[in-house]
Formats: C-alpha cells, structure tokens, sequence
C-alpha cells in the first residue's frame, strides 16, 4: 500500500505526518516492504528529515488543488505497478499512526476484492468530539453533505459503542480513505477542490467502504475554512457532481437548491458568499467545453482576493459579545418566512431596526436575526474569530435580480448541459487530460511572476 499525500505549504503538518508514518514502518516487520508514502507537494517547497533509503517519493506538481494533487499521485502509483491499495490523505490532519496497522490488517484479511477503509475525523480543537465517520449525500436537499456520526462525544462508551456499528455510507472525504488501485481506472474530476472525494465516492470507492475502531485523524474545525471562495466550488462543483451521477437530477433540483441557498445567503447579508455562489454556477453553465480551458491555479488566486466574510481574530469589543448557538429548526423556518415576507427586512423603516449587532454562528446564516438588525457579527463558538457583515440595500436587490436570472438560465440550460458533461467525462478525467493540466501547471509555477 502507498499513501498518496497532496500537500501546499502545510509543512508542519505534512512533516510530521510522514515523520510518524516512516517511523512505523520501519519499526513494524508487518509494514516494513509493504508501505510507502508518495507526496505530492503542490507548492514544490517542502523537504523532508529521511534517510535516503526511506520509503518517500516527493514529486514536484503544479497548483492543481486537492483534486490535481490526488489525480498525480494516482496516475504515478498506477505507473509504478507494485501497487494494490492506495490511502489518500490529506496534508493538514494528525494522524493516528496505528491506523495504518488496522487498515493493512484489515485489507490482508478481506474476502472483498474491493473493500475500502475510512478514518473518521475528530476536532482537533476538542480531540473527544467526532466530527465525520463517513458521509451520504442527498441530492435532493439544500446541503446535500450529510455528516454521519456528526457531534458525537466519543467520551461516552454508550456513544463509542453505538458508533461502532456499520451504518451504510454514499462517500468518503479524502482525509483518509484507502481503496484498492484496481476500483477504477477512473481519475479524479479536475474541481480544484471541493467534490472531487463526494464524486469518485459516488461512483467508485463509497458503497464498499467501512469504518474502523481506531482508524481516525484529527483536524480543524472547517468552520474555520470556509469562505466566499469555498461556495465558489461548492456551488459548481455539487452541480457537476448531481448531472454526472444522478439520472434523476433535474434542472428544479439544481435551482431548488441554488435558490434556497442563493436567498439564505442574502437575507443573512452574505453578499460575498452569494456572489461566489453565482459565480461559481456561471462556471458551471458554461458547460464542458469552457470548463476543460480553465487555468485552475490561476483562478484559485484570484477567488483568494476576496477579503469579506472571512474568518479572522476578533477585536475585543466583538470577541466580547457572546456567541449564539443554533435555533431550532423550527425557529429557523420561521425566520425565514419572515425575511420572505419583510424582504429581508428592506421594507423596514431603519429607525425600527435593532442597533446592536444580531449575533450568528460561524457557519450558519443568521436569516431571522439579520432581518430587523443592519450588522450581523458571525463568530466562532469556542474561540474568538469570526467575521462582521452590514446590511446594503443596493447590493441586495442588485444579487437578487441575479439569483431570479440564474434560476430560468437552470431551467433553460440544464437538459443539455447534462447530456453535454456526461459525453465529455471520460476526456475530463483521463490520463491524458490530466498529464497536460500537470505540464501546464509545473510551467506557470516556474514562470516568473510579472
């Protein structure tokens, strides 16, 4: 087995990581011959304390994301023929080393060709706190990536014992996930990042998989992550993932969600965030065509500019006010009906308007709150980051007009841009495809910027 570890200036987290498998591997007669670590480093920068006869390849990639990075390090494992499983892993997790025992004992013993292990992730910031032990994903709803095992406090032995058992998963998020080489000779979608895991679990790797007492990582809270450019991939990217996987997806799917969403987000004055998410369906109505000419480094640095709505260290006086946790679902829907009827509070007078800042979770939209209040202070509920956002009448009827046009271009476009993508998959995901992406990237990143 080989790990394949795509990573971008992650050095601590990366070093440490294969440090620790390295030192495993060498230490265990079971492992030792059997288990190799291939990074794929995305910003060509990053070294490593190893012998030179320890089990690591580095090899040198462009700026292809996630997505790029996972695609190189499978097509060189395929080349180098003395592999039968592959683990991706991601470059910014702690990683219980002992997890790679149990899956290698585990992958000896299988009397399923095509068996494959998930680790489940925990907080890194509360290390008992389960945050994902596999995923299903229901293309029918507004968040389609539905979490199992999300919140569960492994302290508990009711909750370790009752997570124990098997519960039937769609995909598994590339934080850890080992499968065999010979699932599919299918290369990741070219995504950058966000959805690459979600479809080739889809299709390949989800329903064999398993979790495993003891097979975990550790991560950040991604409510830390995200960010306007986050629902840039999400947006378009989800949208590929339904047209290519679903039969039954239709165009009143996409625009259930993308206008449930879209109005989620103005009506909790994240602008930004909707205009990511416009822009990113845009790139998807493009069709194929436009999607295989796109320099994904490049855009990946020009979606990074956006400054708003980005998780940051407070000041004191906001660091001071407390945090809110999530309503009630009902409260929720309620809030929602209400910023229907008040426009989202426009029709207001802004003399009735709260003063104070409404407060909302770092990864919620604060539609009831936002909708008597001009500032929402979305913040973190453990520490003291998070973001502000102000209400901005010109702006909002501006987005909203687009939303309303983005919704009949869906309706309009959408039966041919599924028969579109699905005759241009093979070429997006095919080696060839994918080793002139690798090329192109390795010569911008060694051309000098002007």
């Amino acid at each position: 087995m080989s790990l394949s570890i795509t990573t971008f200036n992650r050095q601590e987290y990366v070093r440490k990581t294969v440090h620790n498998v390295l030192d495993l591997v060498r230490n265990n007669d079971a492992l030792n011959g059997k288990v190799q670590v291939l990074v794929v480093d995305n910003a060509q920068n990053v070294m490593f304390d190893a012998a030179a006869d320890a089990p690591l390849t580095v090899i040198p990639n462009g700026n292809l994301g996630g997505a790029g990075g996972f695609a190189r390090g499978l097509i060189e494992l395929r080349k180098a023929g003395w592999v039968t499983h592959v683990l991706f892993m991601d470059d910014d997790i702690t990683l219980e080393p002992e997890a790679i025992v149990r899956t290698m004992s585990l992958f000896a013993y299988a009397k399923d060709a095509r068996l494959c292990v998930h680790g489940a992730m925990l907080s890194e910031e509360r290390p008992w706190l389960q945050f994902e032990a596999g995923s299903q994903y229901s293309w029918r709803s507004i968040y389609p990536l539905q979490a199992l095992g999300r919140e569960d406090d492994m302290r508990e032995r009711s909750v370790a014992v009752q997570d124990a058992a098997e519960v039937p998963f769609d995909y598994t998020a590339w934080w850890y996930t080992a499968f065999p080489i010979n699932i599919t000779n299918e290369n990741p979608l070219p995504v950058f990042v966000r959805g690459d895991d979600v479809a080739f679990g889809l299709m390949h790797t989800g329903e064999h998989s398993i979790t495993l007492n003891g097979v975990i990582v550790w991560h950040a809270d991604f409510g830390l992550k995200n960010n306007p450019s986050s629902l840039f991939y999400e947006s378009r990217n989800l949208a590929l993932v339904d047209t290519l996987v679903f039969d039954k997806h239709r165009w009143w799917n996409l625009a259930y969600r993308f206008s449930s969403f879209g109005f989620r987000n103005l009506f909790s004055m994240r602008y930004a965030s909707t205009e990511y998410m416009l822009r990113g369906l845009n790139a998807y109505l493009a069709g194929p065509a436009e999607w295989m000419k796109i320099d994904h480094a490049a855009l990946h640095d020009e979606l990074r500019v956006c400054a708003e709505e980005k998780p940051a260290p407070l000041s004191a006086e906001l660091a001071a006010i407390r945090p809110r946790q999530p309503r009630h679902k009902a409260l929720r829907a309620f809030g929602f009906l209400f910023a229907i009827v008040f426009v989202g509070g426009y029709i207001i007078p802004k003399p009735l308007r709260l003063k104070k800042y409404g407060v909302g979770p770092i990864d919620a939209r604060a539609v009831g709150v936002a909708t008597l209040r001009n500032r929402i202070l979305y913040r973190h509920d453990r520490i003291a980051d998070g973001y502000t956002v102000e209400r901005d009448m010109k702006r909002f009827f501006k987005l909203l007009r687009e939303v309303v046009k983005s919704i009949f271009a869906i309706a309009t476009s959408y039966k041919r841009l599924k028969r579109e993508y699905r005759a241009a998959y093979p070429a997006m995901v095919s080696d060839a495809a994918w080793e002139e992406r690798f090329t192109s990237a390795l010569k911008r990143s060694a051309t000098p910027a002007t």
